[in-house]
């Protein structure tokens, strides 16, 4: 953690009384003292969570929409400017690299990438792009990012930031002075991804947070907290490269209309003739118990699944779990045990599949 960078906002932060954390390489507030507290605050009101960490990539140049299209999942070119897609990057076996949310301006395209992996993406980027004329930069280092989630984030965003967001569906963008403002599903609850650069940081907290004072700052604890209870997979915990992208059931991410991408071929033949044999699911704990992130799921001796994210939800008073079930489980009802990866290590602590995420009431 001695390596983490600062973000420009680091000092207000603390003042705040941010208990920090490294995420992605930055800095960042865990909490700021009542992590649940916080993760109701935006079940209930508003949540301001800094995720400046999150990978910031703009592609541009002649070609740079006919290069990402034999790259991504999804179509870019079809979108207009001022809307956006998610997709992903994937191996040609199909397997994923890394997702993203993909913005389209007039002349640039804007990539939201999980912490810590813009520079590998960009990366990689670079690498594919022999002869096409497209300019790959990284600017996670220039330019900070709220999230403002919760029923009365609309309110402070028109409020605070003069941006009208009345008319706007997810991934569409609008840029008002200087900031940026994306809405996107990152908790359950509507929310909008507020864009700024560094020298503007200063400016944008005061705002966005003072004059009056808005309670909600919220810590990545309740972040993660509040994505699980949505159902939310995130890769580097729910998915990773070797996942499939219909095994974590992001079919949002995929376009079967608009041609060839890498790894093309095998998610039309899975989609058309074919099926994967792990399936996302979601979990409740009974009885008290818990799950954790790599634990196993049992049904009898048999290895059934496993557990990539877990939480205790304030919002429905138990422990939840995000994991993989077989497919020919994935409408099993009866209580799963957990443990290790010999049956010998099962505990008494069982978890039941519910038929769809815990919560969501995004807009």
């Amino acid at each position: 953690m001695e390596s983490a960078k600062k973000t420009p906002l680091y000092e207000r932060h603390a003042a705040q009384g941010a208990v920090f954390g490294e995420t992605g390489g930055f800095f960042l507030p865990k909490s700021y003292g009542d992590p649940e507290g916080e993760a109701k605050t935006v079940r209930e009101s508003v949540g301001v969570i800094d995720i400046s960490s999150r990978g910031k990539l703009t592609l541009s140049g002649a070609d740079h929409i006919k290069f990402l299209q034999g790259m991504l999942t999804n179509d870019v070119k079809e979108k207009i400017p001022g809307t956006g897609v998610y997709a992903a990057i994937l191996t040609p076996k199909g397997k994923m690299i890394s997702d993203m949310r993909v913005f389209k301006n007039e002349d640039s395209v804007y990539m939201d990438t999980e912490p810590g992996t813009g520079g590998n993406i960009a990366e990689l980027l670079r690498r594919f792009r022999l002869s096409y004329k497209a300019e790959v930069l990284d600017v996670t280092e220039d330019y900070c990012v709220f999230h403002v989630c919760g029923p009365g984030c609309g309110e402070l965003i028109e409020k605070r930031l003069g941006v009208d967001i009345k008319q706007m569906e997810e991934y569409d963008h609008r840029a008002c002075a200087e900031t940026t403002v994306m809405k996107l599903n990152r908790t359950g609850e509507t929310g909008f991804d507020v864009f700024f650069e560094n020298r503007s940081a200063q400016k944008i907290w005061e705002l966005l947070l003072e004059n009056p004072p808005v309670p909600g700052l919220c810590g990545q604890e309740a972040l993660e907290t509040l994505r699980i209870e949505a159902g939310i997979p995130v890769y580097g915990k729910d998915m990773d490269i070797s996942t499939i992208p219909i095994e974590a059931g992001i079919w949002d991410a995929l376009d079967f209309e608009k041609g060839c991408y890498v790894g093309q071929e095998v998610i039309a033949r899975i989609k058309w003739r074919g099926r994967v044999n792990w399936h996302l699911a979601y979990f409740e704990a009974q009885q008290g118990g818990s799950a954790l992130p790599g634990d196993t799921l049992w049904v009898k001796e048999r290895k059934v699944g496993r557990i990539t994210s877990s939480t205790y939800s304030p919002t429905l008073g138990k422990n939840i779990s995000i994991g993989y079930i077989r497919r020919e489980l994935r409408d099993f009802r009866e209580e799963i045990f957990i443990g290790g990866e010999h049956h010998a290590d099962k505990t008494p602590n069982t978890v039941k599949i519910t038929e769809k995420p815990f919560y969501s009431r995004f807009e």
